[in-house]
């Protein structure tokens, strides 16, 4: 059991926490033709995008309503209404998903009744469904707004149960925020295994998985779940929850449709996965596939080949909390202390890790504790404060100093596997031996020893 305490200082010198908005963009990126808009100032948006562009690699297509002194003071209703004619007229997209700032929050702008006034004036523009959310800067973390906007998607988009017979069985799933665009590949491939149909929400695996596309540049997300897959989430059999931040939005959907819950945390570690394969297995009637098998014993093996290396090592984490309840555990499984984990918000399953304490806070909190770590698990902000001396296992967000940041496993028997390789790999290039060679004060080289003179020269 962990100690959960709270930062309460004046100032924050390293944070950890980014803006909710950030995060909700992130999901709608998941939805397939879908804007994101920012009822915000242009720098509100600005900062997100940089954000995400810098960690994806990818065009972010991300419009904001660019309040500016005027609309500060005097509301920015009318911004909105014309950001979203704009949008519905000239790029026709899906969905339009609005979050607020915390400028926008502080004028208590109404953006249901906004888009309502919208909907009656504008019956031309019906096609286009407008999904509004509460993503104030001040409150929460990228988690949370990520989580809002999944839940507001899920809420405000599906539709009451057809009732139309089908052919496989259909799972709802609800990713986390720290899920990468591999995570979910890896998922979907565990769940055709077993023959199951699944609504991912959001699927960022057809959206931000690193592909090149036909044009320049799209205004819309360029790929995801539909707008009529979301819609038809009520004749799911089950939701399937992947991070303990979407627990509200399954428990929303068992409560309105009766549809059961199957919890797995983040898919890591061996414990969490065996229960997962049987309880798809028992859902969906079917054997473990031999490949499943294969992968878990091959996990088995990695668990093996590093223990001796791991093992016993003190490793810190900043991360969000449904990440750090993942790692936390595949950690645990191989015996590593955890003395300090930092997180950005509190949250149900935080007290029940096996660390000796959790803080909500910033960076500042970890780095107390630096010398007492054999490695920290962070983004690249913590890699600025550690690196050099304490290696730094990246992830989570922003990951901007190295390529690739959604193709790294996580998820699954072959994601836990390669975690361990990569935490062994970097303890293995930081080693020190532990007992330095000893030099006798009478040693001597080659080069010190004089010839002995011969019987002539000494005559």
């Amino acid at each position: 059991m962990a100690t959960i305490s709270k930062q309460n200082t004046p100032l924050v010198t390293q944070p950890l926490k980014t803006s909710p908005a950030t995060g909700a963009t992130l999901a709608s990126l998941g939805i397939n033709r879908c804007i994101p808009l920012l009822h915000g100032s242009q720098g509100c948006g600005a900062f997100a995008k940089v954000y995400l562009i810098q960690h994806l690699r990818e065009p972010i297509p991300l419009q904001n309503t660019a309040i500016d002194q005027v609309a500060a003071v005097m509301g920015g209703d009318d911004n909105l209404f014309e950001a979203l004619k704009t949008l519905c007229n000239k790029e026709a997209p899906q969905i339009i998903t609005v979050m607020t700032s915390g400028l926008t929050e502080m004028q208590g702008t109404d953006t249901f009744r906004v888009i309502a006034d919208f909907r009656l004036r504008h019956p031309e523009f019906a096609a286009t469904r407008i999904v509004n959310m509460s993503t104030p800067d001040f409150n929460g973390s990228m988690q949370t707004g990520f989580a809002s906007c999944v839940d507001a998607l899920v809420r405000q988009l599906v539709q009451p149960p057809s009732g139309k017979p089908r052919v496989r069985k259909q799972l709802n799933v609800l990713c986390s925020v720290g899920m990468t665009s591999a995570d979910i590949e890896t998922l979907k491939r565990y769940l055709e295994a077993f023959e199951l149909d699944a609504v991912l929400v959001p699927d960022l695996s057809l959206s931000l998985d690193g592909h090149l596309g036909d044009d320049d540049f799209s205004p819309t997300s360029t790929g995801g779940t539909s707008v009529l897959e979301i819609e038809q989430m009520s004749d799911s059999a089950a939701t399937l929850v992947l991070g303990r931040s979407l627990l509200s939005t399954a428990t929303w959907l068992k409560q309105r449709f009766n549809i059961p819950i199957i919890e797995c945390d983040m898919g890591m570690g061996i414990n969490s996965m065996d229960a997962l394969v049987m309880q798809l297995a028992k859902f969906s009637g079917r054997p473990v596939p031999s490949w499943i098998n294969r992968a878990r014993r091959r996990l088995q093996d990695a668990m093996l080949d590093c223990h001796f290396v791991l093992s016993n090592e003190s490793v810190g984490m900043a991360l969000e909390p449904d990440l750090v309840i993942g790692y936390s555990t595949l950690l645990s499984e191989m015996g590593i202390k955890q003395p300090r984990i930092v997180t950005t918000v509190d949250m149900a399953g935080l007290a029940e890790l096996d660390a000796g304490e959790v803080i909500i806070g910033d960076i500042h909190r970890l780095s107390q504790t630096a010398t007492s770590l054999r490695l920290v698990i962070s983004n690249s902000h913590a890699a600025a404060v550690f690196e050099p001396h304490t290696p730094v296992l990246r992830a989570g967000y922003p990951c901007h100093d190295q390529f690739g940041n959604m193709d790294v496993h996580q998820f699954g028997y072959e994601g836990s596997r390669e975690r361990l390789f990569a935490l062994a790999n970097l303890v293995l290039r930081h080693h020190h031996d532990e007992v330095t060679p000893h030099i006798s004060r009478y040693r001597f080289g080659a080069e010190q020893v004089t010839p002995h003179a011969t019987a002539k020269e000494s005559a």
